[in-house]
């Protein structure tokens, strides 16, 4: 994630979340896998809106809607319409500025977690794309900042389960599930029924993710038909039929092969 500039970074060399990952997903990569699977993803999610023409999502910590964004280009062409997630109240304002006048960008103040109700939620000051009910999650990157936990305010806020907002607001069956919630992505996609929902693709992060955690989501993913491309950070599940068995083959392979290179 991109911080805001002159916000307390260290000086100290950093050598990334991913050096400290213990996803099942988790390996080194060489850079070019890194921009592989972004172009693989948007073409993804590009060749999904040409085949259903229109197509709904729902996007879990969707911060402020710009930096590192891959849902922004296609949210603003009018072809998707659904849900951004985000708790943050400053992020949620950015959010708010950034898709002023956009019919089909429905923002809710809110966090999912496994059950509705009230939860802290723990914001960081300057950086608050590392914003997150995980703690231990933030505090990972505590090398890259001069004082992260003099960053760090609490606040409490509502949670809903991922099922209960598809439904609560009318999506409740996405085509699309983005997920960014540094740390707690196992626990967002475990309040939601994709055997029975079946998003047609999902993009969440593990690079936080525990292997017990990261690897009983993959087995939950394999079970349900998905294929799953991942690198250093993200992982793109693809539902099966989706695309053509080709096609899936060739976005799989072309980014396992740039990350064993």
């Amino acid at each position: 994630m991109v911080e805001h500039p002159g916000n307390h970074v260290a000086t100290r060399k950093w050598a990334g979340s991913a050096s400290l990952s213990q996803s099942v997903w988790a390996q080194p990569d060489p850079p070019a896998a890194k921009i592989l699977f972004g172009v693989v993803r948007q073409y993804a999610f590009a060749e999904l809106t040409r085949r259903l023409g229109s197509v709904r999502f729902i996007q879990v910590g969707a911060n402020d809607g710009v930096r590192n964004d891959p849902l922004r280009e296609f949210i603003l062409s009018g072809a998707w319409t659904g849900l951004l997630v985000e708790p943050g109240d400053d992020q949620n304002a950015r959010l708010h500025a950034a898709y002023a006048g956009i019919p089909g960008a429905t923002i809710v103040d809110v966090a999912i977690w496994s059950e509705c109700g009230r939860r802290p939620f723990h914001i960081v000051e300057g950086a608050d794309a590392l914003s997150s009910f995980s703690l231990e999650t933030i505090l990972r990157h505590e090398p890259k900042y001069d004082d992260l936990r003099g960053m760090i305010r609490s606040i409490e806020v509502e949670t809903l389960t991922l099922d209960a907002l598809a439904d609560g607001h009318g999506v409740s069956d996405p085509d699309v599930v983005v997920v960014d919630a540094e740390g707690c992505d196992d626990v967002v996609l475990g309040s939601f029924d994709l055997e029975a929902r079946r998003p047609k693709l999902i993009l969440f992060e593990h690079v936080h993710l525990s292997l017990e955690t990261s690897t009983a989501l993959r087995d939950r993913l394999v079970a349900a038909g998905y294929a799953c491309v991942a690198d250093r950070h993200d992982v793109l599940a693809i539902g099966e039929g989706v695309f053509p068995r080709h096609l899936v083959d060739l976005l799989t392979g072309v980014v396992r092969e740039a990350r064993n290179s």
